[in-house]
């Protein structure tokens, strides 16, 4: 699924006027995402890049470039990848937010934030410094969400819910949501994910699902 500006996982945001991304940060993020080519096609580059790095600036500078470009195997930094390429793809004066949860849940700013080129570079620096770890407290994130106000969510998730179960998010957000005001679309990292539940959430709430594996 290539990378693209505006785009989050294949979900257009470009024209949008509202979203909150709803972020998973629980430790499995931390495995490797991608097929078994791609996975050894970027140990080759780290190892091109942290050796042609070495030549010019010394071994420490190549190790460092060496361990940054191995991290892209991780799911975690694949997400900032699209996340970072999303944010600056939004239509200037867009409103957007993150919701991020691992053991709890943290949310970026009180309130929407507008987009335009100052937030668009300082949050995307925030955003490649997130790190995972801990459990998956998916249901407090997406009740969070849905006390935000705007008009459409993405949730992406690379498994299932810790604090709670599928069934108990799908009949929160049906609570919240019966009026179908907000549009929820879901996506699915690594081959753990819950297909069912995150297909069936987009689809009683007018969005979509896409995978990466």
């Amino acid at each position: 699924m290539s990378i693209k500006p505006g785009y989050f996982f294949g979900h257009d945001l470009r024209r949008t006027k509202s979203v909150v991304y709803v972020l998973d940060l629980s430790g499995s993020m931390s495995g490797s995402s991608g097929s078994i080519g791609e996975r050894v096609g970027t140990d080759v580059a780290a190892k091109a890049a942290g050796g042609l790095t070495s030549g010019f600036l010394g071994r420490g500078a190549g190790r460092k470039v060496e361990k940054r470009v191995k991290s892209l195997k991780k799911k975690i930094e694949k997400v900032k990848l699209h996340l970072i390429a999303s944010l600056n793809g939004l239509p200037d004066g867009a409103q957007f937010n993150l919701i991020m949860f691992s053991n709890g849940v943290r949310t970026l700013a009180p309130g929407m934030i507008k987009a335009n080129g100052a937030t668009k570079i300082a949050v995307s620096a925030f955003v490649d410094r997130l790190e995972e770890g801990g459990s998956t407290n998916m249901y407090a994130a997406v009740e969070a969400a849905l006390h935000t106000p705007t008009t459409q969510i993405v949730l992406l998730t690379d498994g299932m819910p810790t604090s709670s179960t599928p069934e108990a998010i799908l009949d929160l957000v049906s609570r919240h949501n019966g009026a179908g005001e907000v549009k929820v679309s879901t996506v699915g990292v690594g081959g753990d994910q819950a297909r069912e539940f995150l297909a069936t959430l987009a689809a009683e709430n007018g969005g979509s699902y896409t995978m990466y594996q």
